[in-house]
C-alpha cells in the first residue's frame, strides 16, 4: 500500500469521525432533545443494514426485477456522508429552499472523497441515490425513511410532522412493502429489543 494513498484514506477517515457526534438536525427542529436525536453515523449504519436486508429479502423471494444488494448497501452507507462537510440540514429547510441545497451537498461530497482511490464509485452511488431513479436508489431511500419513522417513536410532535410526509416518500419509492413496514412500526405491534426474552 502506497504511503500517499494510505494518508489520503486516513484523512478521509478522520473527517468522517464527526458523523458520530453530528445530531440529525431535522429531529432537533421537530422537538427532539439533542440526546434523543440520533447521529448521522448511527442513522447511516441502521439505514445500510436495513437497506441491505430489504434487498436480500426481495431477491430471496424471487421478486422481479433483481436488486443489486451490494449496491444498495453501499448507497445507503454513503447516502448522508456529505453532511460531514456541510452539516445536517433538516428536511424543513430543504423544503423551503426548493432544491438549491442539493448543489451544496454535492460539492461537500466531492470535497470529502476527492483523494480516495474509489471516489468515482462513491460519487456515482451518491448521485444515483440523490436522483432516486433506480430500483437500488429507491430501496435505499425506503430504508432511510423507515429508519426515520423508527426514530420518532415516543416523540408525538415529531411523529405528526413526519407522518405528513409519508405519502410524498411513498410516491418516490412505490413499494407496497414500504407502507406495510411503516404501519408495523407506527402500530406498535413490534417492539424490537423489548421483545427479547432472557
Amino acid at each position: 500500500m502506497k504511503a500517499s494513498s494510505l494518508s489520503d484514506l486516513i484523512k478521509f477517515f478522520l473527517r468522517i469521525q464527526w458523523t458520530k457526534e453530528l445530531p440529525r438536525q431535522g429531529f432537533v427542529t421537530l422537538g427532539f432533545k439533542r440526546n434523543e436525536a440520533d447521529s448521522v453515523a448511527a442513522h447511516s449504519f441502521a439505514t445500510a443494514i436495513l437497506a441491505y436486508e430489504l434487498a436480500v429479502l426481495h431477491n430471496k423471494e424471487k421478486t422481479k426485477p433483481h436488486v443489486d444488494e451490494n449496491k444498495v448497501l453501499k448507497m445507503a452507507l454513503f447516502h448522508d456522508l456529505a453532511e460531514t462537510i456541510v452539516g445536517d440540514v433538516g428536511s424543513f429547510v430543504k423544503y423551503l429552499e426548493k432544491g438549491k441545497f442539493r448543489d451544496i451537498e454535492d460539492k461537500g461530497m466531492e470535497i470529502l472523497v476527492e483523494d480516495l482511490v474509489n471516489k468515482k464509485e462513491i460519487l456515482d452511488l451518491y448521485y444515483e441515490y440523490s436522483r432516486r431513479k433506480t430500483l437500488e436508489a429507491r430501496f435505499a431511500k425506503a430504508a432511510d425513511h423507515i429508519d426515520a419513522i423508527a426514530q420518532i417513536q415516543g416523540v408525538p410532535a415529531a411523529k405528526d410532522e413526519l407522518e405528513k410526509k409519508v405519502h410524498d416518500i411513498l410516491k418516490i419509492t412505490k413499494f407496497p412493502w414500504h407502507k406495510s413496514a411503516i404501519d408495523l412500526i407506527v402500530s406498535g405491534k413490534i417492539k424490537g429489543i423489548r421483545e427479547i426474552k432472557d
